[in-house]
């Protein structure tokens, strides 16, 4: 056993004494410098907030025309109360903040071309004082920060109707029918359910999240929301739980029962309600607060449906001097009800995917009708016969070559007869199609430079008013009804010109009479479509009632029937057999074939008016429909707060 050695025991203590000492001081050093290192870092974290709410204060400080004066005094202002004490030296800008035309970041640029000044750069350079000086090494470090906040850009809102808010005993039944007819089904709402809808609003934001619940969509997904398959069905159900949590009237409830059971009955699925109510993509919620018509709301849901179903409603009306009358209705270009987001987005492209426009439906009527026998007419066979006549001269001396009249030279063996005459002597059919116009409005330009004079043009246009008259089979009937492609009418049958050939050796031996041409009316009318800018000078905020003007096309109606009295007048060929020089002859005689056609056309006209009354009456009563008129109301916020944008 080797014995212990004390002098050797101690040194090795000496040794790891060193040792642990030379390894907590390095440990202390790294401390410190830690120490030092997270006291630079709290330091710039608490410059950032600081500068963070200076930008947010210059930026509210903002307003149109006052330059940047007043926001870099608020700037700073809130830098010195927020900054340690000592430190100074923030720098404020203000530029035109705008990502959609300066995509690269920040999307800052120095305001011009009338752009206003929107947003607020402060920027901070300092060394903080150290936590530890003595520490060799441990020098100032410079620390910098920077934060940009800016204005939200303006919202604006876009709302359309141009329908009647009055429900009464009266219209209530025609308008159960419309409705019912337009989803397919059959429809009983008393006056109260329907003056229930009339008088009660909704929020559009609580009516999109409760369908976000019926859709089983995430909540606040409003862009996903939008562009979600849903029925019919499922849009009331949404809305008829809303107006229940909202303690709307149970006679309102229990309209919207009624109805979201006739939805479901019948086809009504594949419905998008961002084709209804137009969202800009990201639109804030708060752009979302706006009130809509519970009763609007579900006529854009039925009209919204009637788009793309088979559905036609078929109401019977009265035309006097003919008697019932069935018009059917249906929507060949759907409703678009709002249209909400960023006014200056929209404003770089009207028509395009940020547009914000609204869209009433367009409908197409169809009414059907027998007309008497034109025989029937008194005296109206022996006054086309008189003024005929002439029509019948010329053509039988031209076409036979009867030079005889003029020479009397030529004698007829095989010559060709002619007679003009009255149509087949049965019912005429008739249809009368009316293409209500739509009306739309979209935003094209908004000026939010003004604190005190805030406007947005908005771009007004109605479509075109089409009145067709003339014949359709009921293939043609129900193609017209189940596309929105303008339908060709038949001219209606009024004068047939018939030949035979007649030969003459000892005895005169004719062929049978036949129809080569027939000369018809018809009517193809449009009244112009219109287009106009109106500006809304300060319009209520987005969270207001909306300011509304009005579209208008004059005398519409009287316009359309004015077209009743210039019926025109088309010679066709009804033959294949028939000689194509033929038509040139009888549209020499056109001049005196008119004469004739105005005495049938007067009877049609007469016959043909009074039914364009009861059509608008069906489109006014059973949709709402104010004919050629529109009402567009108007929303814009201007300065909605400020944000951190960089």
């Amino acid at each position: 056993m080797t014995p212990c050695n004390p002098f050797q025991t101690t040194r090795r203590q000496r040794g790891s004494v060193v040792i642990s000492s030379a390894i907590a001081l390095s440990a202390l050093v790294i401390v410190l410098l830690g120490a030092e290192l997270g006291h630079l870092f709290y330091m710039k974290r608490e410059y950032q907030k600081a500068v963070d709410l200076a930008a947010m204060a210059g930026a509210q400080a903002l307003r149109p025309g006052d330059g940047c004066g007043p926001a870099t005094t608020a700037a700073l202002a809130n830098a010195a109360a927020n900054l340690p004490s000592g430190v100074s030296g923030a720098v404020v800008s203000c530029r035109h903040w705008d990502p959609v035309k300066y995509p690269v970041s920040p999307h800052l640029a120095d305001a011009a071309g009338g752009e206003r000044l929107n947003a607020v750069l402060v920027r901070l350079s300092h060394s903080p004082s150290l936590l530890m000086p003595g520490i060799p090494g441990n020098a100032l470090r410079n620390v910098e920060v920077n934060a940009t906040a800016a204005q939200r850009h303006p919202l604006a809102a876009l709302t359309i109707q141009n329908t009647l808010l009055t429900v009464d005993t009266g219209n209530s039944p025609l308008l159960n029918t419309v409705v019912g007819g337009l989803l397919g089904g059959s429809l009983n709402v008393s006056v109260a359910g329907w003056q229930g809808l009339v008088g009660t609003n909704v929020q559009l934001l609580s009516y999109l999240d409760e369908l976000a619940v019926v859709l089983n969509v995430g909540a606040g997904d409003y862009d996903e929301l939008l562009t979600t398959n849903a029925t019919a069905g499922q849009l009331l159900t949404a809305l008829a739980t809303v107006l229940q949590k909202n303690g709307t009237a149970q006679a309102a409830v229990q309209a919207l029962g009624l109805i979201e059971v006739a939805a479901n009955a019948g086809s009504n699925g594949n419905l998008k309600i961002g084709e209804l109510l137009g969202l800009q993509t990201g639109t804030p919620t708060e752009g979302m607060k706006l009130d809509l018509n519970a009763f609007r709301l579900v006529e854009g849901i039925v009209q919204l449906a009637n788009g793309q179903n088979a559905a036609v409603a078929t109401v019977p009306v009265s035309v006097p001097g003919i008697g019932s009358v069935t018009v059917k209705l249906k929507v060949i270009e759907k409703p678009r009800l709002s249209g909400i987001g960023d006014p200056e987005l929209a404003a770089l492209d009207p028509d395009g995917p940020n547009a914000i426009y609204a869209r009433t439906a367009q409908v197409r009527a169809l009414a059907t009708i027998n007309l008497p026998l034109l025989s029937a007419i008194s005296g109206l066979t022996n006054l086309v016969g008189q003024l005929l006549a002439p029509v019948t001269t010329l053509l039988n001396n031209v076409l036979t070559l009867n030079l005889k009249s003029i020479l009397e030279s030529l004698v007829c063996a095989s010559c060709t007869q002619t007679r003009a005459l009255l149509a087949p002597d049965t019912p005429l059919r008739l249809s009368l199609l009316l293409d209500a116009p739509s009306s739309s409005a979209s935003v094209t330009d908004v000026d939010c430079s003004s604190a005190t004079n805030r406007e947005l043009d908005v771009r007004m246009k109605t479509s075109l008013a089409t009145l067709r008259v003339g014949q359709l089979t009921a293939a043609q009937e129900l193609a017209a009804l189940g596309s929105g492609l303008p339908p060709t009418v038949a001219p209606i049958p009024v004068l047939d010109t018939q030949t035979r050939t007649c030969t003459t050796i000892v005895v005169s031996i004719c062929d049978d009479w036949k129809t080569d041409y027939r000369t018809g009316l018809k009517v193809d009318s449009t009244v112009a479509a219109t287009q106009a800018t109106r500006t809304y000078v300060n319009p209520p905020e987005i969270d207001q009632p909306p300011a509304f003007q009005t579209i208008t096309v004059s005398n519409i109606v009287n316009s359309l029937k004015q077209t009743f009295t210039g019926l025109q007048l088309q010679t066709y060929k009804y033959s294949a057999t028939g000689t194509s020089h033929f038509g040139a002859l009888v549209g020499t005689a056109t001049s005196l074939v008119t004469t004739a056609v105005t005495a049938v056309g007067t009877l049609l006209s007469g016959l043909l008016s009074p039914l364009l009354d009861p059509l608008v009456n069906a489109l006014l009563t059973g949709l709402g429909i104010n004919l050629g008129q529109a009402q567009v109301g108007a929303q814009l916020s201007c300065t909605r707060g400020v944000e951190l944008v960089f």
